[in-house]
């Protein structure tokens, strides 16, 4: 049986059918593949009309180019800090500045060219309908530089690669020339200004450094001033070495009398020397008698009279006259010997007291000029002070001097290079970077097929024909894998145990389709399910001892398609549905053998091989007594959306008022007292005429 209508909770808790929306796309296909089709066309037409653009390329590094020659200090290079990512970016904000883009839009002469200009052919109609309605600015009021800075801005692109200093200028334009051009003369200009602005701040540093130094050069001269009044007015005067003449005196002096002291030491020394040779006759050892031109006279004297005596001695006696002669000749010598030497020991002596006069007077001098030395002192400490002041002023007059030199010179172009180059210039591309005919011909086709794909699907699921339930799959045949054993007369024992069962069950079902489907049953069905979270269904022969069991199949079937259904055969010994079940070797459990504590859920619900649905057999216990089923309903239909049981006339009568729809096969007398039999015992009851044939059942 087949529903006609969808059900109105199915479409939040159903999942999706997949071979329906298959065979929907394959019925719809020229819904999918005619727009796909003018898609494709229409892309091959754009990227053919549409003008090319071409986007040119120029790199530049950024670095510190500071090098010995351009350092103010010529020592060892400090090493300096490399530019970091908020340093990147801000250099980014300056290629994309308005002042720059001023440059090069006047370097290159962009005013006039109707890619940059919009006023270059008019204002367009579509232009003239925007400025009307509030949505565009009037090109007209604007001035031409803003006018081509807008579409400037657009042109320009500049970004930095993760974790470089490399920044890329992309510059676009319909002329390829013109691309390669404007990116080389955005990087130019960039280079440019920041070398300006090393020498506007070079120029400025020149400015305040001229003034400093004009107020120093004064300051300088005014302390040198203070300094040498002060020095005339206290008779500090400078002499040689730089030192005052007072101390200067004081040294000298001091140096005199050591030498003063030093003579007559020495002149003292020689006189007693003297005197002492004198005393031992040892006159021709005097040094200063030796070396006398006169005491050498007398000595050659004394020795040819010496020699004349020694002569003479030979011949004559010593009272001779001759002899006398010589002899008092020789004594008159030696007399004038000893007198030069007593002369020389005088002259000596008369040294020594002239050495010590000149000692005393040098001493009487220096203490004299300490005095004058100490009574300057206290002068000479503010002299030093004032000195000390008009030093630091000249010192940091040099210093400003020099810097003022250093800014002067790197006013110069080449003298302040700029911290980036150009490590890329751009060249002109041969290829457009828009458009790019396959990436778009291939995206236009993709995003229509899936949007056309999407709105056959979309009007399926929103029709709810495609719904089905999302749980199905998973619930389906994973019985088997529950381990947890449960009594059967408990009620929330055997939810605990029938759930994870359920939720376990694998995916790969086969979804069959079960043939012809009776509208009628399935409208009340629907009805039902719309006031219930479960809807009960029983399905009965009119016949004693008839099989509703494929009538059942067909309809369970059916409805596994709408949510988690579970069918069972409420007969115990009934084994007609051990064909829908995989069990080989063995027959499977069922309902009677739960009932009897024999078998747990995940041994009794099996998966129906060719469908979502759930399956219960009637079971091995055939002698089992009659049991009281409401634990039981109540525990499969707190999982399952739909449970459809197939009973004979006898235990139909037991779950008549367990159901929610109870459905009597025929159309005779027999079947519509077993349906008003049923209606008695609460049930809501119908009955079914058509029943699935078997050839139904087997497509």
């Amino acid at each position: 049986m087949r529903s006609a209508v969808p059900l109105e909770t199915e479409a939040t808790t159903g999942e999706i059918d997949l071979s329906r929306i298959g065979r929907v796309l394959a019925k719809k296909r020229w819904w999918v593949f005619g727009p796909t089709l003018v898609a494709f066309v229409g892309a091959l037409i754009f990227v053919n009309m549409v003008k090319p653009r071409y986007t040119a390329d120029a790199r530049v590094l950024l670095e510190n180019q500071d090098s010995f020659f351009t350092r103010v200090d010529k020592g060892e290079r400090v090493s300096a800090s490399e530019p970091d990512a908020e340093n990147v970016q801000s250099q980014i904000q300056l290629l994309t500045s308005r002042d720059l883009a001023r440059r090069v839009i006047k370097q290159l002469h962009l005013q006039g060219n109707s890619e940059f200009d919009p006023l270059a052919n008019g204002v367009g109609a579509l232009t003239r309908v925007m400025v009307l309605l509030g949505i565009a600015r009037d090109p007209t009021r604007m001035s031409p530089e803003d006018r081509i800075l807008e579409k400037f801005g657009e042109k320009l692109g500049v970004l930095s690669p993760t974790k470089t200093r490399v920044l890329s200028i992309e510059f676009s334009s319909r002329d390829p020339d013109l691309a390669a051009s404007g990116a080389n003369a955005v990087a130019d200009a960039y280079i440019e200004m920041q070398q300006e602005a090393k020498r506007d701040i070079a120029r400025s540093a020149a400015q305040s450094l001229a003034t400093l130094v004009s107020d120093l050069h004064t300051r300088v001269a005014e302390a040198e001033a203070k300094v040498e009044d002060y020095r005339a007015k206290t008779g500090l005067l400078v002499g040689s070495n730089n030192t005052v003449i007072s101390t200067q005196q004081l040294g000298e002096l001091n140096n005199q009398l050591s030498i003063a002291r030093g003579a007559q030491a020495d002149a003292q020394a020689k006189a007693n020397l003297l005197r002492d040779m004198l005393r031992q006759n040892r006159i021709g050892e005097i040094p200063d008698v030796a070396n006398n031109e006169v005491m050498r006279r007398i000595f050659e004297q004394r020795v040819s009279l010496r020699a004349q005596l020694a002569l003479e001695s030979r011949t004559l006696l010593p009272q001779h006259p001759r002899i006398k002669e010589l002899t008092a000749q020789l004594t008159d010598l030696d007399m004038q010997w000893r007198a030069a030497a007593e002369r020389t020991a005088h002259t000596l002596e008369n040294d020594a007291r002239i050495a010590s006069n000149r000692v005393e007077n040098l001493t009487r001098a220096l203490e004299d000029q300490k005095r004058v030395a100490g009574a300057a002192g206290s002068e000479e400490v503010k002299l030093r002070d004032l000195e000390r002041a008009a030093r630091l002023l000249k010192d940091q007059l040099e210093a400003e001097t020099a810097k003022y030199q250093e800014a002067l010179a790197r006013e110069r172009v080449k003298a302040t290079p700029a911290d980036a180059r150009i490590i890329q210039r751009a060249l002109a591309p041969q290829l457009p970077s828009f458009p790019k005919k396959i990436p778009i011909t291939a995206f236009a086709v993709l995003a229509t097929l899936i949007l056309s794909m999407g709105a056959v699907v979309g009007g399926e699921l929103l029709s709810g024909r495609a719904r089905a339930s999302s749980s199905g799959i998973a619930a389906a045949g994973a019985a088997t894998k529950v381990a947890a054993q449960a009594p059967a007369g408990a009620t929330a024992a055997a939810q605990v145990e029938l759930a994870p069962a359920l939720e376990a069950a694998p995916a790969e079902i086969i979804d069959k389709d079960p043939g012809r489907d009776d509208a009628d049953a399935l409208r009340r069905i629907e009805s039902a399910r719309a006031v219930s979270s479960c809807v009960k269904v029983l399905v009965t022969p009119c016949e004693k001892g008839g099989k509703p069991i494929e009538t059942a199949i067909a309809l369970s079937r059916s409805l596994a398609r709408r949510g988690r259904t579970l069918l069972v055969a409420a007969d115990a010994g009934v084994r007609s549905l051990e064909a829908l079940v995989h069990s080989p070797g063995r027959t499977p459990k069922g309902l009677s053998d739960l009932l009897a504590g024999e078998a747990d859920f995940a041994e009794a619900i099996h998966r129906d091989i060719c469908s979502r649905l759930h399956v219960m057999p009637g079971g091995l216990a055939e002698s089992a007594e009659r049991r009281d089923l409401s634990l039981f309903v109540a525990a499969v239909a707190h999982t399952y959306d739909f449970v459809v049981f197939a009973a004979s006339a006898a235990q139909a009568l037991d779950l008549a008022w367990h159901v929610d729809l109870a459905f009597v096969l025929g159309g005779d007398a027999a079947a519509e007292a077993l349906r008003a039999t049923l209606a008695e015992e609460g049930a809501d009851a119908h009955l079914l005429e058509d029943a699935a044939s078997a050839d139904d059942l087997a497509a």
